[in-house]
């Protein structure tokens, strides 16, 4: 089977979890810190993070980005430059277009689209998963080709039967050796008396010793429906996307649930994808900063639960109200209010 990108975003189960990752990173609220000493203070952002560039809003290019990295394994991003060597915009490359090569002496990469040579300064590259000595990452559709292909070719027989299957729904049985045109004139009979939803339900009368056998071909005798739900199940894996996000009837075997799973998504699938996006886009921003993507927006239902545990670590007396306003990325509060530690301390200050 082909199993090109296009191809593949042609299988439900392979577009599903794309957009689920890229929406979900997408949607994502970001933040630019600068860390000092042990404490990250927000800082205003630079105009490229609200305006990426002409053609893109910042969800667009955030989901091009993930798309680009959940489907070739690298996302490409041209870096455009002001006269005062300040970034003013940034452009997704389609990464297919992209070459990585080696400069002359080893020391560093060159990147090659079209006709066109960009230094490292002038291209962000996110890598996915990568090997030893790789210059790129892997494809996630390319290395899993095999689950993938065996998707598309379930889809264009399940297709083609129903296509152009011939499925009977019942046969009549006659004890003698009737004529041919008695056989037509009995089929036209039982289909002008019980075919269609008006004549559902009716009652027939067969004569001559004739009997009705019903024939029933459903997609589950044929196997469709239970190797379709293996191969969703198998590209769910390969995404790290949780089963009942693809399949409602997938029932929890851990944890406390779907709640659990939600978060296992967000820690297990989404936050590896962040880590990489983060440090990558970091080194395009002011010495000392940082960009940072808000996961608590998609753990508001456990933030009662994080409060508490601040709570309990300032009263046990091995957190300061400083440390964990840190953890929030907030400023400490001022006189040094927030710095003591000691048991019942006052997380107001």
């Amino acid at each position: 089977m082909n199993v090109g990108q296009d191809a593949a975003l042609s299988l439900s189960a392979v577009y599903t979890c794309v957009s689920l990752v890229s929406d979900a990173v997408a949607a994502l609220p970001i933040d630019t810190v600068r860390t000092v000493g042990d404490t990250r203070k927000p800082v205003s952002g630079p105009a490229w993070l609200s305006q990426p560039n002409p053609f893109d809003t910042p969800f667009d290019f955030w989901q091009k980005v993930m798309t680009s990295l959940l489907t070739d394994g690298n996302a490409f991003v041209r870096v455009f430059r002001g006269g005062n060597g300040k970034v003013v915009a940034v452009l997704p490359l389609d990464p297919r277009t992209v070459r990585v090569e080696l400069t002359e002496d080893g020391s560093g990469v060159l990147y090659k689209v079209a006709d066109v040579t960009l230094f490292a300064r002038d291209v962000i590259h996110v890598k996915g998963f990568a090997t030893a000595n790789s210059l790129r990452g892997l494809s996630p559709l390319e290395n899993a080709r095999q689950t993938i292909g065996a998707g598309l070719a379930t889809e264009q027989f399940a297709a083609k039967f129903f296509r152009d299957g011939a499925a009977l729904s019942g046969v009549i049985v006659h004890p003698g050796v009737p004529k041919p045109q008695e056989i037509a004139l009995m089929s036209r009979l039982v289909n002008k008396t019980f075919k269609g939803a008006s004549n559902a339900h009716a009652v027939g009368v067969l004569t001559g010793g004739s009997e009705f056998k019903p024939i029933s071909v459903t997609p589950e005798q044929a196997q469709f429906l239970e190797t379709q739900r293996f191969n969703r199940l198998a590209i769910a894996g390969i995404f790290r996307v949780p089963a009942y996000m693809l399949d409602p009837t997938t029932a929890s075997s851990w944890g406390s649930g779907v709640e659990e799973q939600h978060n296992w998504f967000v820690t297990q699938t989404l936050m590896p994808w962040l880590v990489r996006i983060e440090q990558a886009f970091s080194a395009i921003l002011p010495a000392g900063q940082s960009l940072r993507f808000n996961v608590n927006a998609r753990l508001r239902v456990k933030t009662a639960e994080r409060y508490q545990a601040y709570r309990t670590g300032i009263e046990a007396g091995f957190l300061s109200v400083d440390e964990v306003r840190a953890l929030e990325d907030r400023e400490p509060l001022p006189g040094g209010k927030g710095q003591t530690y000691g048991v019942n301390s006052n997380p107001g200050g």
